[in-house]
């Protein structure tokens, strides 16, 4: 059961923006509210506000499948429909101070030397994700030796079933081991695991992890995975130290949901893309519940991945405003940063300095290299935004993207032509950033810009996507006759507006 107050559901900042997905975890599966709204209009505002409501007949059911991917259903949710214009003009900044963190990020330790790799996953991993668990026990080699560690989780319960997972693709029981690291105590377990906490620093755990060939971080909390193996001033710790050491020598580490966003030297741990626009970063954590919102948080990563700042669930918890945001702050000049779909893996590869995409998504790379960026007067000008899919690539040292030559360049052979509305809410085809984007946009000769909107209370953010001279989208079909797109340096901008909105 969630418990957390969501936004309106305004475009394509939206977190869990499917009318689905909207629906079950906003409204259905959260104790914190009895109904959501959404919004459909065009180009001139004209349109609809949606209601949905719980009655004393809604019922919702949730389970897994695939692994440990969630299932919804949903019976009897009410819906309202009321017309409505909004009018949307622009201002110099919101109303709300944008706040900085005083984190310290100190200079990365990597070697550039490192011969290991990474699998990088954006979490809800399929155990039927065969392409993903593959290229992790490729990298880890013929009877490689695993240790998975289940800090991050509140049981054992991921870790027993990753280990599952990987003796059904082949993997030796005897070779995988859960190893025992974490801050607090699980679930369901006789022992209590908070006394692990000793364990960073055991001289004994430090020389079995030498022996492994693969790590993996299974998802839940990434601050307790930073907690269970940094020291308390912030140094790593004896544990930390071997995995260091076996993936300069070429272990391959993986994670999922947590287990990704810890891989990079700056750690985002909460934040909602509207509210970290808009309010900055927050130096105070209340937990789980402030990954579905509020202002960012942000902690000392792991630093394993060198080449930017990392974010994971990116489609369906519409993550790009607070990587932006995040990126503004805190990211390296010249760096990208990268935010991994759901079932999806970014595999780096650090001998060849590749990164490559593996899985059911794909990654959005976020340059702000030639940026105009105000984030104080919430305004972000000229982002180029690119989405890669499975067996894309780009090298991070030349600069270059290469494309899977199973698709073709749609620029000047674009497929439709039609004049494409703002994305708005729930209802908008092609709900999610790189669907509407393909669609609306890339594949679209029909139109050279496409705007949503993201906004509360009066005032908000009006998003536009470009076409510029370096902007390219790539079509194939893939899976049968399923599409794949990709699209390279779509340009955009953030900038603040009010809202006015007029009920007929």
């Amino acid at each position: 059961m969630n418990n957390f107050t969501p936004l309106r559901a305004t475009g394509v900042f939206s977190s869990y923006g499917t009318l689905p997905h909207y629906l079950s975890y906003s409204l259905v599966d959260n104790e914190a509210v009895e109904e959501v709204s959404s919004f459909l209009y065009d180009s001139k505002g004209n349109g609809f506000e949606l209601i949905f409501k719980q009655t004393d007949e809604t019922n919702g059911y949730w389970g897994y499948q695939d692994g440990q991917k969630d299932s919804y259903s949903i019976l009897h949710v009410k819906m309202d429909v009321s017309p409505v214009n909004i009018n949307f003009s622009g201002k110099d900044r919101l109303q709300q101070d944008f706040k900085e963190s005083p984190i310290d990020i100190p200079e990365s330790s990597f070697d550039p030397e490192t011969k290991g790799s990474l699998v990088i996953v954006g979490g809800a991993l399929g155990s039927s994700n065969e392409e993903v668990y593959n290229e992790f026990i490729k990298r880890a080699g013929e009877n490689g030796k695993i240790g998975i560690v289940p800090a991050a989780s509140s049981s054992l319960k991921s870790s027993h079933a990753f280990k599952e997972d990987l003796t059904s693709y082949g993997v030796q029981a005897e070779n995988i081991d859960i190893l025992p690291i974490s801050n607090h105590d699980f679930k369901g377990t006789e022992e209590n695991e908070e006394d692990w906490m000793a364990n960073k620093n055991d001289p004994d755990l430090a020389k079995r992890i030498l022996e492994y060939d693969g790590i993996w971080f299974v998802g839940g909390d990434q601050t307790n995975i930073t907690q269970s193996l940094l020291n308390g001033d912030g140094a790593k710790s004896q544990a930390l130290a071997s995995m260091w050491e076996i993936y300069r020598n070429g272990a391959v580490l993986g994670g999922t949901s947590a287990g990704a966003a810890i891989m990079s030297d700056v750690m985002i741990a909460g934040g909602g893309s509207y509210d970290t626009l808009s309010k900055g970063f927050t130096e105070n954590y209340d937990g789980m519940s402030q990954q579905e919102g509020g202002a960012g948080y942000i902690e000392k990563g792991l630093g394993f991945f060198p080449y930017g700042i990392v974010d994971q669930h990116f489609d369906k918890k519409a993550r790009l405003g607070r990587l932006i945001a995040t990126t503004a702050v805190y990211g390296n000049e010249n760096e990208l940063s990268y935010g991994i779909d759901e079932d999806t893996a970014l595999v780096v590869d650090n001998a060849s300095k590749t990164v490559e995409v593996k899985g059911r998504g794909g990654v959005s790379l976020v340059d702000l290299s030639q940026s105009d960026l105000s984030p104080s007067t919430h305004t972000y000008k000229d982002i180029r935004l690119s989405w890669i899919t499975s067996g894309d690539q780009y090298n991070v040292e030349s600069k270059e993207f290469s494309i899977s030559d199973h698709k073709m360049s749609t620029k000047d052979y674009e497929y439709y032509k039609f004049n494409a509305a703002p994305h708005t809410g729930v209802l908008t085809p092609h709900q999610t950033l790189a669907n509407y984007l393909s669609y609306s946009l890339l594949d679209n000769d029909g139109q050279d810009e496409v705007k949503s909107f993201s906004f509360s209370q009066g005032e908000g953010f009006q998003l536009t996507f470009r076409k510029g001279n370096q902007t390219e989208g790539f079509w194939g079909y893939r899976d049968g006759n399923k599409d794949d797109y990709s699209f390279l340096e779509v340009e955009m901008d953030i900038d603040p507006v009010s809202v006015m909105i007029e009920y007929n």
